[in-house]
C-alpha cells in the first residue's frame, strides 16, 4: 500500500511538471502576442493562430491584421480647406511600432471585374428642412441629375414632412419609397403608411427591404435630415414631439436588425462626426461621411458623388467620399444664401479601435487640465439646429456648438501638449482619411467628443445613451466630473491654431505602450463579447 502510495505521488509530480510546462509556454506565447478583448497587437512573427475563434458576432470584432496594400487616398484637389490628412504609404519602418492588429481589414470587398453591382438606401427625413424651405426636394433633383447606371440602384425612403413640395408628386399622408431614375423618382412601394423616423424598426424594415429586393456586392446607407450629435442622435419627424430623435444606440438596434454590412454610412445633417458615433457604428460600416459642424442648409451635394459611383461601381470609397466631400465645400462656398462653414470627413472605421483608447488615455491624463476651462468649441448653428439644445425647432438659431458640449479632438491635442499628445494625433491621423471645409472653418478637424461641461441634463441623456450603446461605463462614469464645472468657467482660447498642419505617420507607438500599457479598453465595450479568461479557456480547450 505504501509502495502504491508513493508510485500515486510520483505520478501526480510528474503531471504537475508536466502541466507548469505546458502553462509556461502558453504564457510564453501569449506574452509574445499581448491579446485584449478584441485586439491583438501583435509583433513581427506572433502567429495569428493565438487568437481564439470566434462563433457569435460580437459588437466590435476582433480587428484582423493591418491590410499590407497601402489604402487608396485622392489627392487633394483645389476646394480651398479641402486636405487630406492620411498619407499613409502602407510601410511602416523597422523602428516604428504600431498596434497592426487593432486596426481591422475592410470588410467588403469587391471582385473589381466590371460586375459589381450597389444598392444606395437613402432615408429622407423631410422634417421642416422640406416644408418650409423644400430642400429635400432640391437633394432628389441633384440625385436625379446624376448619371445613371444599370448596376446602381438609388432607392429612396420619403418619410418625415407634413409638406412635401408638389415638383415629384412625393405623397405627405403617407410614408413611400422610391427609385431614382433619369426621369425621376419611380414609385416603388406606397403601401406603408405614417411611419415615425425616430423608430428604429422604419430604419432596419428599410434595410431588409432594400437588400431583399436589390441586392448588391456593395451597399450605401445615407441618412438625411437634422442632427443633433452622438446624445441627441439623428432626425426631427415632424409628426413626432420635437424632443424625438434616433439616438446612436437606436441606430445600432436598427443596423443589426437590418443585417446589412455597409461600406459607407453617410449622414447629411449636422454634429454626427464624434468618436461615439463611430464607435457606435464600428460593427456596421467599413467608413462613415460625418459633419462635425453645423451644416448649412444646402448640405451635401450629390449629383457628383452618384455620377461618380454611376461611372464605376467598383471605386475606392476614399476616391467616392472625396468627391462628394470636394462637391459639397465648393457648393457651400459659391452658396450666397449661408452665413456659416461646412465641414464634412470620412473616417476610417477600422482605425477606431486604436483611436478611441488614445484618446481615453489622453483624456484620463489630462483631468486636471480639461476641468480647468471649458474647452467646447463657440460655432453658431447656420439654421439646422437640434431642437434638443434650442428648446425648439427654429431656422434662425442662436445655437452654438457647446449646446451640445462639442469639443474637437485634434484641438485638444494640439492645445494640451501631454505624453499622451503625440499618439492622439497619431490615431487621429489615420483614422480621418479625408477632410473637407470652407474657408471660414478653420479651428475644427473632422472629428469631435462630447464633455458635458455643467450640463446635467444632456449628460443624464448621455449617461443611458452611451451606455446602452455599449461605451465603456468607467470612461461614461468619468465624464459625469464635468458636470460640476461652473458654468461661468470660461471658454478656453484656442488662438491662433488653424486645424490640420503637416501630420506624419511615423509615430512610434512602442512610446505610447511603454507609458500606459498598450490597453484598448474594447474589453469593456463588448456585448456578448469574449475575455482574456476566454482565451485561456479556448488554449487549453475548456
Amino acid at each position: 500500500m505504501e509502495q502504491g502510495n508513493k508510485n500515486g505521488k510520483l505520478a501526480g509530480l510528474i503531471l504537475a511538471i508536466v502541466a507548469i510546462v505546458v502553462i509556461v509556454a502558453l504564457f510564453g506565447s501569449l506574452c509574445t502576442c499581448f491579446c485584449t478583448v478584441g485586439a491583438c497587437f501583435k509583433p513581427d512573427g506572433c502567429a495569428n493562430d493565438l487568437l481564439p475563434d470566434i462563433d457569435e458576432p460580437v459588437v466590435f470584432d476582433t480587428p484582423a491584421a493591418m491590410p499590407t496594400e497601402a489604402p487608396v487616398t485622392p489627392e487633394p484637389t483645389e476646394p480651398s480647406g479641402a486636405v487630406s490628412p492620411l498619407d499613409w504609404d502602407g510601410q511602416q519602418s523597422a523602428e516604428v511600432v504600431n498596434p497592426a492588429a487593432w486596426v481591422r481589414e475592410k470588410k467588403v470587398q469587391l471582385k473589381n471585374d466590371g460586375t459589381d453591382t450597389v444598392t444606395v438606401l437613402v432615408l429622407m427625413n423631410g422634417s421642416d428642412l422640406e416644408s418650409e424651405y423644400q430642400e429635400a426636394t432640391e437633394d432628389l433633383r441633384e440625385m436625379v441629375r446624376a448619371e445613371k447606371s444599370d448596376r446602381v440602384n438609388i432607392l429612396v425612403e420619403t418619410v418625415g414632412t407634413r409638406k412635401w413640395d408638389p415638383y415629384f408628386g412625393i405623397s405627405s399622408r403617407r410614408a413611400e419609397r422610391y427609385r431614382v431614375t433619369n426621369k425621376g423618382l419611380t414609385l416603388v412601394d406606397d403601401s406603408l403608411g405614417q411611419l415615425d423616423t425616430t423608430d428604429p424598426s422604419t430604419l432596419s424594415d428599410f434595410i431588409r427591404w432594400g437588400e431583399q429586393n436589390f441586392p448588391a456586392d456593395r451597399y450605401i446607407l445615407l441618412l438625411w435630415d437634422h442632427g443633433g450629435g452622438p446624445v441627441y442622435g439623428f432626425g426631427y419627424d415632424e409628426f413626432q414631439p420635437y424632443t424625438a430623435a434616433l439616438t446612436i444606440d437606436e441606430m445600432q438596434l436598427a443596423l443589426r436588425d437590418g443585417g446589412v454590412y455597409f461600406d459607407l454610412i453617410g449622414m447629411d445633417c449636422c454634429l454626427m462626426s464624434s468618436l461615439e458615433v463611430c464607435c457606435a457604428l464600428y460593427d456596421y460600416c467599413d467608413y462613415t461621411l460625418l459633419s462635425e459642424d453645423f451644416e448649412p442648409s444646402c448640405g451635401w451635394s450629390h449629383s457628383e458623388w452618384l455620377t461618380a459611383l454611376a461611372k464605376d461601381p467598383a471605386i475606392p470609397t476614399q476616391a467616392l467620399a472625396k468627391t462628394a466631400i470636394d462637391a459639397s465645400v465648393k457648393a457651400a462656398e459659391r452658396n450666397s444664401r449661408i452665413d456659416g462653414g461646412l465641414t464634412l470627413a470620412l473616417i476610417d472605421e477600422a482605425y477606431v479601435a486604436l483611436l478611441y483608447p488614445a484618446w481615453a488615455e489622453f483624456a484620463y491624463e489630462n483631468e486636471a487640465t480639461l476641468l480647468a476651462a471649458n474647452y467646447s468649441q463657440l460655432r453658431q448653428s447656420t439654421g439646422r439646429a437640434h431642437p434638443r439644445a434650442v428648446g425648439a425647432w427654429t431656422t434662425e438659431s442662436d445655437a452654438t456648438l457647446d449646446d451640445y458640449c462639442i469639443t474637437d479632438i485634434l484641438s485638444l491635442a494640439e492645445n494640451i501638449p501631454s505624453d499622451a499628445s503625440d499618439a492622439l494625433r497619431a490615431a487621429l491621423n489615420q483614422a480621418i482619411a479625408y477632410f473637407g471645409a470652407t474657408k471660414n472653418e478653420t479651428t475644427l478637424s473632422g472629428l469631435s467628443v462630447t464633455l458635458p461641461y455643467g450640463d446635467a441634463d444632456l449628460y443624464s441623456e448621455l449617461r443611458r445613451v452611451f451606455l446602452n450603446a455599449g461605451i465603456d461605463a468607467d470612461y461614461v462614469a468619468w465624464l459625469r466630473k464635468f458636470v460640476s464645472v461652473e458654468t461661468e468657467t470660461g471658454f478656453f482660447d484656442f488662438g491662433g491654431w488653424s486645424g490640420w498642419g503637416d501630420y506624419s505617420d511615423g509615430y512610434d507607438w512602442g512610446d505610447w505602450f511603454d507609458l500606459f500599457g498598450g490597453s484598448n479598453g474594447w474589453d469593456d465595450w463588448t456585448a456578448g463579447g469574449f475575455t482574456l479568461e476566454d482565451i485561456f479557456g479556448r488554449l487549453l480547450g475548456e
